[in-house]
């Protein structure tokens, strides 16, 4: 896990610039494409109450998942003020599109800062809350491809890869000799293979019937609701898009985005939201304006809110509690 010191914090910092910077010049490109008259005019659509909403919703989502995190949390026997826990998970979206996930372990190094969690107790966090996000943004697809019966197929590869991922994490006893042949073959890591082992048995703690189920909803609820801002957003800009379509579309843009690995899904997710809303007879300029307003209504409205809690999730961070406290015996 890496230690965050001020200078790896700046260099964040600097590749997140440098990912807005990119974005922005990707949009202004595709811009000068489609016409920015016509793109502009599009945007002037979006008063300050359309805006609002779709900010709201996009809030919606990030305390479904925080809720969801902090059920985590409990189920793992971390124990944290719920202050606390939204501080570093709302921090952790400062780094969204810097590579490596970075964001994530950043939340893991300040539960270690701040309460001692060692990281093999609080790694299931993060592979919970990713897994979390799969699993609900997968079901939102599977629920709307009625809208976009032609990606069937695909959505189902997805599907068949979110299964194994799931498989892997409810019983990890079955992938024990996986683990090993791969350790085999690689003939070096033995901490790392035998890391991989750990995290994958704490994870499955996480697939309790009751809190699955709790955990689904939560995701599912707030994705929906970016989903709903999408929605809105097209009707806004006068795109004749059915609900089932923009729910889908929305879905397995995140979908692509993920699975390309990049920072923020950034180029994927734009590239297959763009496609998709041209699939369906959504004029050019009209498809690179919502793109782009839901993408900074959603990722780069979490990177801010992110950039903003940092601050005090690092003061918080230095000041260890007395007796390091913040861990109780987990009962599977």
């Amino acid at each position: 896990m890496p230690a965050f010191s001020r200078s790896s914090l700046r260099r964040a910092e600097h590749l997140t610039v440098l990912a807005v910077a990119l974005t922005l010049g990707a949009f202004a490109a595709a811009g000068v494409a489609t016409g920015w008259r016509e793109v502009t005019a599009h945007l002037a659509r979006l008063d300050a109450a359309v805006v609002a909403g779709l900010l709201a919703l996009s809030l919606a989502n990030y305390a479904a998942r925080a809720l969801r995190w902090r059920l985590f949390e409990g189920r793992l026997g971390i124990r944290v003020p719920p202050g606390h826990s939204a501080l570093f998970f709302t921090a952790g979206f400062a780094l969204t599109t810097t590579p490596g996930k970075v964001g994530e372990a950043l939340r893991l190094w300040l539960l270690e800062r701040r309460h001692a969690i060692p990281y093999a107790r609080s790694a299931p966090l993060l592979i919970g809350d990713r897994i979390g996000d799969a699993n609900a943004v997968m079901a939102l697809c599977l629920l709307s491809l009625v809208g976009f019966a032609a990606y069937a197929w695909l959505s189902l590869v997805f599907l068949a890869a979110l299964v194994v991922a799931n498989a892997m994490l409810l019983k990890p006893a079955l992938f024990d000799r996986a683990i090993g042949l791969g350790f085999q073959l690689a003939g070096r890591g033995a901490r790392l293979f035998a890391g991989l082992r750990t995290a994958l048995r704490r994870n499955a703690l996480l697939y309790a019937p009751r809190l699955f189920a709790a955990a689904l909803v939560l995701s599912m609820a707030g994705w929906a609701a970016e989903s709903l801002a999408f929605h809105w957003l097209l009707a806004t800009l006068g795109a004749d898009v059915a609900p089932a379509q923009s729910v889908f579309i929305f879905a397995f843009a995140m979908l692509v985005g993920a699975a390309s690995m990049l920072p923020g899904g950034l180029g994927g997710t734009e590239a297959t939201m763009m496609g998709l809303l041209l699939a369906v007879g959504v004029d050019a300029d009209v498809a690179l304006a919502a793109t782009a307003v839901i993408r900074l209504t959603t990722l780069w409205f979490a990177v801010l809110l992110g950039f903003l809690a940092l601050p005090a999730a690092l003061r918080v961070a230095g000041r260890p509690a007395a007796g390091r406290p913040g861990e109780r015996s987990i009962t599977a």
